[in-house]
């Protein structure tokens, strides 16, 4: 078993790739209004909603726990992806490092979101982040 770790899921949308990927990156603080129940809410703490550099705040539902995380977000305009690098957070308990990408890709009319995570497991008793699997499903 290793300490350093990738999940990837990929979901199909009607979206298409563009409004998809502006929503994810610009309006990402609108998304708690229509999932509440797992994204309680997404504040900026330093930046902006959009540019590489700033640090997100990410308060979410995860097995009934409410947990934040701090990200500060990297943006790829041309491949449409944005990469969270956890900046502070309890995940951090767990996970050395904890980054998180998400890449909105077209396809026929609409797109395919691709989620990737990245991390570096603290101990190996650590389970690996499946759980973050569910939650961007349910979320996208």
């Amino acid at each position: 078993m290793a300490l350093v770790g990738k999940l990837e899921t990929e979901i199909e949308v009607k979206s298409s790739a563009e409004k998809f990927f502006s929503t994810y990156r610009a309006k990402a603080h609108i998304v708690p209004k229509t999932h509440h129940e797992n994204l309680l809410s997404v504040e900026v703490h330093e930046g902006d909603l959009y540019s590489s550099g700033s640090i997100k705040q990410w308060t979410f539902n995860l097995d009934g726990k409410v947990h934040t995380l701090k990200g500060k977000i990297h943006v790829d305009e041309e491949k449409k992806s944005v990469t969270s690098v956890t900046v502070e957070g309890e995940i951090l308990n767990n996970y050395k490092s904890f980054n998180v990408t998400i890449q909105v890709i077209p396809k026929n009319e609409g797109s395919l979101v691709k989620w990737i995570w990245e991390y570096e497991k603290v101990s190996l008793d650590i389970p690996d982040p499946k759980k973050f699997q569910d939650l961007a499903i349910n979320v996208t």
